[in-house]
């Protein structure tokens, strides 16, 4: 038998420090080990777990050791990478996890030291079911977990297949040891540096007899990387005490690189494990092994601006520089990597979780910030090059709009604009004294009329042009803003033009069948004036009713895990006092609004943890939106929180009898039971109802079903144990208590807080890269600017063919060439063709690391045909 032992630490980058801090402690911990490999070669090496923004932290304060830590790296001593950082599994896109890798291996490229070449993930809250696809995509060929795992149904080392099949050597940590067995089962039990035999045959022995027992293969795997643990010059004299007691054991002092090839020899022998990892802790003394799940729910303003950065990059930034650069611009491709740079040191877990102190999170919020900066000006650079953008007041009756997706898109646009305050033709309803009017028709690059609905006009107001040279321009004067039918060309622009007109521009028709019910021609909505609202969806017949029940529970927890009380209040109410309004109603869309008043406990008593009998009001605004011809109803919330210690989700009732929900998560779709088994009433962890989606969720029968798309911020969800199954979208947990702290402020949330989804209704099954196109367009709202002259409609990029989930269109990483991702949901292989507008020199299909593999043939000489396998990705590569 070989046992591989790998020292290391694991390092939270901030957490109950701030980031500061912590660095401190990293540059103490790293001089240290500098000073121990040079004086010692016999101690052989040490990870810095798994990543690689550790050395840019530690080099900016430490120039002058440099050359001391690189010449140890080439070495192999010490060990980066492959990440930058270790991010959360749940709380981030798919394509987060392909730039984090990537990062995390330039890092390492740039100061010319090896990358690991491990999937290092020890410490996740648990795992998604897209992981081995991901990381052996990225040619990793073997990983680790401990979360979310349990000795009873996992071995130590066994086979995980990703949803297309891909397979990844996994070694399991034991439940009891965390990710420093070695540490917790052996080396903490030494007192005053004393190697005793005793103390190998009470605490080492029966340890390493109980990693023997894990598995059929003969490999063990003593790991020694805890929370910010320095390396410890005695591990050389333990090493050579175990050579010396288990002669028939061979031990080895090397990288989890090294023991993972070895792991991999051995895979035949490995039995297989499927999707998702997310069991919870079932018994006490298994080292704090719990799934931790709550996560999913505290400080919601993270969760927003961080899925707000993801789409602007991924659906806005990329696509719009590689369209630059194609069609001959020379964007600044580094601001890209800057933004991305910003955003990835949001993703390790004790961050995006929102499970830090109150500093943490402030910090973040500075580097969302920046991330959003950098790719709103490249953007605008973009597309006021693409777009020919004019500031001039000569250009104001000339719109262009743009269009980042891939794909054409039909519907209900809001648009911005921008008038001259002297406008001329101006209609009054009402004598004198009604508000005026422009009297003006929008027509398309052909001169035919556009459809178009006014929703509100801000008179004499300051608003953002875009310069031709992609700054912003003040412009003052009146800003109309409208909802306009158009289509838009797939990755591209198309213009409108804005013309005076002698007649009043009235609609006189609209979505209204009745006071409160709305029919756009797929689905019919009718708001109930308690609050509630009814959905039918046309062509199944079903209808939901009931919906928009507000619940509203104690919350005594924190970051981590959601306090559920013994003695709860469990307010469920569309509100306490509600009013209806209807705020705006035409052709194209009806708006319904409803303001609600819930009177809800004050706060927790900390002591008895109970609910204040103090009440005070809570305020929720939800403005719903019924456009022509969607699938969806969307609604926009918006809840002053005035209360503290609770948690607030909305409840829609179905009549579907099911037993499984699913959900979207990175790169996978999962089914889920939804009923819990009986005998986790015993375990040590609650399994808890409550679960996590990136962007849908939803139930179906044979007829059809009922999902929640989000496109920003929102990622837990729950469907009730109950006979006719309940979706509960969870809004936002409000806590006090941080890390190490008497309890914090920010936690709590007292802020107005904004959210948006959609209720989409469809026929049986779901059509998921349909949804998900959806929700796509959601994230991804069109830019328009003003030019010369009407421009004619270009579509620079399509893809055509079966419908598939576009989740990269960019640039490609080292500057040559461009790169297009696919990612299939469906259960069988899909073909696209992509077309551009430039001529191509080349195609190749490659891996997510972006090396070229086997070359696609050119159709028409622009485009390429790519197969998308079932429940996989495919990236090609292409040059113009």
């Amino acid at each position: 038998m070989r046992a591989y032992y790998c020292p290391g630490t694991h390092w939270d980058r901030e957490w109950y420090e701030p980031f500061q801090e912590f660095r401190m402690w990293l540059a103490e911990l790293i001089d240290a080990l500098l000073d121990l490999m040079e004086r010692q070669p016999d101690y052989k090496c040490f990870h810095l777990d798994g990543q690689a923004v550790v050395l840019e932290d530690y080099l900016l304060v430490r120039p002058e050791n440099r050359e001391r830590l690189l010449a140890l790296m080439r070495e192999g001593r010490i060990i980066a990478g492959p990440w930058y950082v270790l991010p959360d599994e749940w709380l981030i896109s798919g394509e987060s996890y392909v730039r984090n890798i990537m990062k995390g291996r330039s890092v390492c490229r740039e100061l010319d030291v090896p990358a690991m070449n491990f999937a290092y993930t020890p410490d996740q809250f648990g795992h998604i079911a897209a992981l081995p696809m991901i990381m052996t995509g990225l040619g990793l060929p073997a990983g680790i977990c401990w979360r979310g795992t349990q000795d009873e149904n996992y071995p130590a080392m066994f086979q995980w297949v990703g949803p297309d099949g891909s397979k990844m050597p996994t070694y399991k940590l034991r439940d009891d040891g965390s990710y420093a067995p070695f540490l917790f089962k052996f080396r903490n039990k030494i007192k005053n540096g004393e190697l005793s035999e005793g103390l190998f045959a009470e605490h080492f022995d029966p340890y390493l007899e109980e990693e023997r027992e894990r598995s059929d293969v003969p490999l063990v795997l003593l790991l020694d990387a805890i929370d910010h643990f320095p390396a410890d010059e005695q591990s050389i004299a333990i090493l050579e005490e175990l050579e010396r007691r288990h002669p028939d054991v061979e031990f080895v002092w090397a990288s989890l690189e090294e023991f993972g090839k070895d792991m991999a020899a051995h895979a035949d022998k490995m039995p297989e494990r499927t999707g998702e990892l997310r069991e919870p802790c079932r018994t006490t003394g298994r080292g704090g092994q719990y799934l931790i799940v709550h996560t999913l729910s505290s400080r919601y303003p993270l969760k927003k601006a961080n899925d707000e950065c993801q789409a602007l990059l991924e659906h806005w930034a990329e696509p719009a520089a590689l369209m630059s650069l194609m069609h001959g611009g020379s964007p600044n491709l580094r601001y890209l990597d800057l933004a991305w740079e910003y955003l990835l040191k949001n993703h390790p877990h004790d961050s995006i979780c929102g499970c830090s102190v109150d500093q943490v999170h402030r910090d973040m919020r500075f580097r969302f910030d920046q991330c959003q900066m950098l790719a709103d000006g490249l953007i605008r650079r973009a597309i006021a090059e693409l777009g020919q953008a004019n500031e001039t007041p000569e250009a104001l009756p000339y719109m262009v709009l743009h269009n980042p997706l891939p794909f054409e898109r039909k519907g209900i646009f809001e648009l911005a604009l921008p008038f001259p305050a002297d406008y001329g033709p101006k209609f009054v309803d009402g004598l004198t004294t009604g508000e005026p009017i422009n009297r003006f028709r929008l027509v398309n690059t052909e001169g035919t009329p556009i459809p178009y609905q006014l929703s509100r006009i801000e008179h004499g107001t300051l608003h953002k042009r875009l310069a031709s040279n992609g700054r912003h321009h003040n412009f003052q004067g009146d800003v109309y803003h409208v909802a306009v039918e158009m289509a838009l060309p797939a990755c591209g622009l198309t213009g409108l033009g804005i013309e005076p007109v002698p007649e009043a521009t009235r609609n006189n028709s609209g979505q209204l069948t009745g006071p409160l019910t709305a029919d756009n021609g797929r689905i019919v909505f009718s708001v109930n004036t308690d609050g509630t609202a009814s959905l039918l969806e046309k062509n199944t017949s079903k209808t939901y009713e009931s919906l928009f029940l507000y619940e509203d529970t104690g919350d005594a927890g924190d970051g981590w895990t959601r306090g559920q009380l013994v003695n709860d209040i469990v307010f469920k109410t569309p509100g306490n006092r509600v009013a209806v309004a209807v705020v705006e109603d035409g052709p194209l869309r009806t708006v319904f609004r409803v303001e609600r008043e819930l009177d809800l406990p004050r706060n927790l008593d900390r002591r008895s943890r109970w609910r204040s009998e103090d009440r005070t009001c809570l305020r929720i605004v939800d403005m719903m939106y019924v456009d022509k011809n969607a699938p969806f109803v969307r609604i926009r919330t918006r809840v002053e929180n005035s209360i503290k210690d609770h948690r607030l989700r909305v409840l829609f009732p179905t009549p579907i009898r099911t037993e499984k929900s699913y959900a979207e998560t990175p790169f996978a779709i999962v089914e889920r039971p939804i009923d819990i088994p009986p005998e986790a009433a015993a375990w040590h962890e609650r399994v808890n109802p409550e679960t996590a989606f990136t962007t849908c969720f939803g139930i179906q029968d044979a007829l059809g079903g009922l999902a929640v798309l989000c496109p920003h911020g929102l990622h837990e969800y729950e469907v009730t144990r109950t006979p006719e199954r309940v979706l509960a979208l969870t809004l936002f947990r409000a806590t006090r208590q941080t890390v190490g702290t008497q309890g914090e402020p920010d936690g709590q949330l007292l802020d107005p807080l904004e959210f948006e989804y959609l209720l989409y209704p469809f026929s049986a099954p779901l059509d998921a890269p349909t949804a998900l196109r959806i929700v796509q367009e959601a994230q991804t709202p069109v830019r328009s600017h003003q030019a010369a002259a009407v421009p004619e409609t270009r579509s620079f990029c399509r893809v055509e063919g079966a419908v598939v989930v576009v989740t990269a269109l960019k640039p490609a990483a080292d500057g040559n060439g461009g790169i297009v991702r696919l990612w299939n949901p469906a259960d069988s292989d899909a073909a696209a063709t992509i077309t551009f507008s430039q001529p191509l020199k080349s195609a190749h299909a490659c891996n997510l690391s972006e090396e070229p593999g086997e070359a696609l043939d050119l159709v028409d000489g622009c485009g390429f045909t790519v197969t998308a396998p079932a429940r996989g990705l495919a990236t090609v590569r292409f040059a113009w």
